[in-house]
Order: C-alpha cells, then sequence, then structure tokens
C-alpha cells in the first residue's frame, strides 16, 4: 500500500495551551511542502481527503480546531468543502486578489458555518470589508518591521478578528507578540510541523473518472452512483469510513453506500468525488483529464444528433479512450478486467462499429484533421457543434475540480 503524508503544525493560545492544529500538504517525509508536480489544487485536495478520508481528523486534531489553507477555485466554487464547518478554520491565502468575487465567497463561507482566518496578511484599509468577515487574522512576523507589526496590531484591533502571529522564532518575539494582544501563536519557537505518515489504499483512478462521469450525468440515479462507487474497494472504503468518522457523527452506523450516497447527496458527493480524483491524479496535468472528458461528452453529442440510443456507451467509449495516456499502459491492458461490452472493446481497440467510427471522429477533430473528422450523415456544422458543446462541458467539469 502507498504511503501517505500530511503536516500537522501546533497553534497555541496566550496561556501556551494547543488551541488548533494547521493541517498541511506534504508528499514525503520531508518538513517542507514539496508540490513537484502536484497542483496547489491538487495540495488542497490531498491534505483534505487525507485528513477527512485517510488519517480522520480526530485523529489528527482531537477535538481543536483544524486550519485548512484554500485556493481560489475552492473558495469561488459552491459546493467544494461538503464537510461539516464546525472544527474546521477556512484560510484564505495572501496571493488571492481581493476583490468583489472573493468578498461573496467569503460571505458565503461564514454562512455555511466555517471559520474564517486571513493568512500572512498585510493590512490596507482599502480590505476593509474583508477583514470585516474574518475571524482570525494571520501575521507572518517575518514579513514586516517590529515597527509594521506594532502599527499592524493596533490598527487591525478595531475590528473583530482575532490576531494569530506566526513564523515565531525567538522567545522576544513571543513576548512582543504576547505584550501587543495576539491571541494566538505559531512558528519553530512553539513547535515545528510534525509530518504524520500512513498508509492508503490505492485508489484505481479508472474508478475515480468513472464516478465523476456518473455524477454528471444529471439523470444517474441512486443505483448507478452506487455501482459507481462499487466499482473501486479504496473509494467504498473512503467513503464508508469518512460517513462513520466523529467529525460527521451520525447516530446511526452508515453501513452501505446506498445509505452513504443518500445523505451526502449529489452535491457532496460529486465534491468528494472531485478531491478524490485530483489527489489521486495529481501526477496527471488536468489537460489529460479536460481531454478524456472532452472527448466522451463529444462522442456521446455525436451520437444524440445522429439519432442513436442508448448514449451512455458512447460517453464510456470516449471517456476510456485516453486511458492509455492517463496512466500509461497499454489500452488493452488497462480494459481487460473491466465488465465492457464487445462492441465498446471493439471501438476502442480497432475503432471498430459505430462506437469506433464516433471515435475514429472525436480523435481527428482533436487534431485538426477535418476532412477526417466524419460521423454518419451529419454535416461539417453539426460536428463542430458538438465539438464546441463538449468543450464547453469539459471546461464546466473540470473547472468544479
Amino acid at each position: 500500500m502507498p504511503d501517505i503524508f500530511i503536516g500537522r503544525q501546533p497553534i497555541f493560545d496566550r496561556k501556551l495551551r494547543v488551541h488548533a492544529y494547521e493541517l498541511l500538504f506534504r508528499s514525503g517525509n520531508a518538513n517542507n511542502a514539496a508540490f513537484g508536480k502536484v497542483s496547489a489544487d491538487g495540495a488542497t485536495s490531498t491534505t483534505i481527503v487525507n485528513a477527512f478520508m485517510e488519517f480522520g481528523l480526530d485523529k489528527l486534531v482531537g477535538n481543536k480546531m483544524a486550519f485548512i489553507n484554500l485556493t481560489e477555485s475552492f473558495l469561488f466554487t459552491e459546493n467544494a468543502l461538503p464537510i461539516p464547518p464546525q472544527q474546521v478554520v477556512v484560510e484564505v491565502l495572501e496571493d488571492i486578489p481581493i476583490n468583489f468575487q472573493l468578498i461573496k465567497a467569503v460571505e458565503r463561507l461564514k454562512t455555511e458555518g466555517f471559520t474564517i482566518a486571513l493568512d500572512d496578511y498585510i493590512y490596507n484599509p482599502a480590505h476593509k470589508p474583508l477583514v470585516a468577515l474574518a475571524d482570525i487574522i494571520k501575521i507572518d512576523i517575518m514579513q514586516i518591521s517590529r515597527e509594521d507589526l506594532i502599527r499592524h496590531a493596533t490598527q487591525l484591533k478595531k475590528f473583530n478578528a482575532k490576531l494569530l502571529a506566526e513564523k515565531i522564532e525567538t522567545m522576544d518575539e513571543f513576548e512582543l507578540c504576547h505584550k501587543l494582544g495576539f491571541e494566538y501563536f505559531q512558528g519553530y519557537f512553539l513547535s515545528k510541523p510534525r509530518v504524520i505518515q500512513g498508509k492508503s489504499l490505492p485508489t484505481n483512478k479508472l474508478a475515480v473518472l468513472n464516478l465523476l462521469a456518473v455524477l454528471q450525468k444529471e439523470e444517474s440515479d441512486i443505483e448507478e452512483l452506487e455501482e459507481a462507487i462499487g466499482f473501486d474497494v479504496s473509494i467504498t472504503y473512503r467513503i464508508l469510513k469518512l460517513m462513520n468518522s466523529a467529525f460527521f457523527n451520525y447516530s446511526k452506523k452508515i453501513e452501505s453506500i446506498r445509505q452513504a450516497v443518500i445523505i451526502l447527496g449529489r452535491q457532496k458527493l460529486s465534491s468528494w468525488a472531485s478531491m478524490l480524483a485530483l489527489s489521486s491524479m495529481s501526477d496527471r496535468p488536468g489537460e489529460m483529464i479536460h481531454m478524456a472528458m472532452t472527448r466522451a461528452k463529444m462522442c456521446e453529442l455525436l451520437a444524440d444528433k445522429a439519432g442513436i440510443k442508448p448514449l451512455e456507451p458512447f460517453f464510456t467509449t470516449g471517456l476510456f479512450s485516453s486511458l492509455d495516456i492517463m496512466m500509461e499502459r497499454e489500452l488493452s491492458e488497462i480494459i481487460a478486467p473491466l465488465p465492457l461490452s464487445a462492441d465498446i472493446v471493439a471501438a476502442l481497440l480497432q475503432h471498430e462499429g459505430v462506437k469506433g467510427e464516433a471515435l475514429t471522429c472525436v480523435l481527428a477533430y482533436e487534431i485538426s484533421d477535418f476532412e477526417s473528422a466524419k460521423f454518419l450523415n451529419l454535416t461539417a456544422d453539426d460536428i463542430y457543434v458538438t465539438h464546441i458543446e463538449a468543450i464547453t462541458w469539459a471546461n464546466m467539469v473540470t473547472e468544479s475540480l
């Protein structure tokens, strides 16, 4: 089983009691955020998945609060955080532009019950609407001079937010911040982050991709969702573990995926599936996932325009056609254990049959070989429209990741 990691650094109150822990992305035993090929969104997804689905928040922080950094896309996407808010402090990162969109996103998260912290904040009077929403303001004392630190503390005390001094490395710095009225303290002088290591069940990337596809189809029902989740033991395990964790605190034990699907609902389940996709496919560029979704949707739209039913096998054909690139293995080897119909297998491997014709058309359009992009009786304009609609849909799906 692969190793998983997460960083955890305590945050102390004025009496040096642990008030909370900040949870940090870690890709190995090294005590730093070595992102490598992992995107910022992928790092956030991995941290959340590891905290809630792998280790369990109760084992990481007990009854303390958990500080989690959120990227711009997580802040701006509704339902991106499918977790109860009572134990989570959402950190708004300093590199996110402060504008009307950010204010509305923070207002929404506060309405949902999350505690809001501004990370590495540098005071600016123009930011008053955002500062007024904050519950906690984190100041990196290494970024500013002693004089600016005193000025910041004085100005920010006019608001309701509590001040947190981070990057404290000496007793003198701690005593100064304590004297200035800071409520919380974080830094190497008090405690370095600790890297926690565990084991994870390997996630079948194909199963995650398939679950995302099922979730994107509005007509899919509970049975389809249940089947898509049950396709991979690690997804089933993670969701049941999550639902039965102390963090969710349901009065009755959740014993089946059907129960979990009904309780979570499609939107929250979709958010968890998206985070699983980002965390399990962090070594694959986002363009590859976008390509897979575009192929799947375009195959489906071609069949729809040509009046062929059912549409789902066409979607599946397009979706699975990119697995050799995503998983760096022969396509025949990847699909061998899957319960695919003979015509889908023929379409994928030999581009045979009507599904193979649709896939051939999509692949030709992908490389701008418009003369070869033909499908049954559809016109060039018909095919062009399906291509644009597929790209638009794929953009929407990948942005939600």
